[in-house]
């Protein structure tokens, strides 16, 4: 049997931890905080964006070479699947994040293990077209963002000292959002590469990151004042280090 799809899966994965227990460990100001939560919500609209668009090319492609029926049925899918998904996280968004109960840190949790079903799919897609190099840049990239997904998961958690600021629930939530990958990239074994479920799980996956990034964000501008300058501006860099490592990961593929 071939492991490497659910190594390279484990590999993205497990960073979320590495990112969410320094700050459950160390003292993190609230300011730090508001600014690794811009930079994280800067990243998490890049890759939202990113992963919306390739959603929206597959359907735009059916609309583009006149196959009326795919376009309807990808469209119905889609945008199900865009609506169920915030409907779905928003049904567990009921409690003030500054509430020590607030089930914020599971939120986030969850809706960033969602999005990673996706970069593990990512990762089997590159491997059943036998790209294994593509496959171990994707799985480098995303470990690498993986890491700032740890920080947005532990920092509401640390804001309002509640019972997911210890090390073991930090830990459950960062294999609630990163063993999800591992899951992706096991679509590798049933062989399934159709354009319509490619479509879907992008939606699902973008849907969840803006949800995620929304959350995120607002929390970020209340740590440093409200939407100003230095918040958009670490938005800003959050958004150039993702650009920067696709271009990376885009050259290291091409090599």
């Amino acid at each position: 049997m071939n492991y490497l799809p659910l190594v390279l899966g484990l590999i993205a994965g497990a960073t979320v931890a590495l990112g969410a227990i320094p700050i459950i460990k160390s003292k993190v100001s609230k300011t730090t905080l508001g600014y690794l939560g811009a930079l994280t919500g800067g990243i998490l609209s890049y890759l939202a964006l990113d992963t919306g668009a390739e959603a929206e090319e597959i359907v735009q492609g059916y609309l583009n070479e006149k196959l009326w029926f795919d376009f309807t049925i990808s469209l119905l899918f889609t945008s199900l699947a865009l609506l169920g998904t915030w409907l779905a996280l928003s049904s567990l968004d009921k409690k003030d994040p500054s509430n020590t109960n607030s089930n914020l840190p599971l939120l986030l949790a969850i809706g960033l293990g969602v999005h990673n079903v996706g970069e593990g799919f990512a990762i089997a897609a590159a491997l059943l077209t036998g790209a294994i190099a593509s496959a171990w840049t994707f799985t480098i990239g995303f470990a690498i963002h993986n890491a700032t997904e740890g920080v947005a998961i532990a920092s509401p958690a640390v804001m309002a000292k509640s019972s997911w600021s210890t090390v073991r629930n930090i830990i459950y939530l960062s294999l609630l959002a990163g063993i999800p990958t591992t899951l992706g990239a096991s679509i590798y074994y049933l062989g399934v590469n159709n354009p319509q479920l490619i479509a879907v799980l992008n939606t699902i996956a973008a849907a969840s990151l803006v949800f995620v990034m929304i959350r995120v964000n607002i929390t970020a501008a209340g740590l440093l004042g409200g939407f100003r300058a230095k918040f958009w501006t670490w938005i800003f860099l959050g958004v150039a280090l993702t650009y920067g490592l696709e271009s990376l990961l885009a050259i290291s593929s091409m090599i």
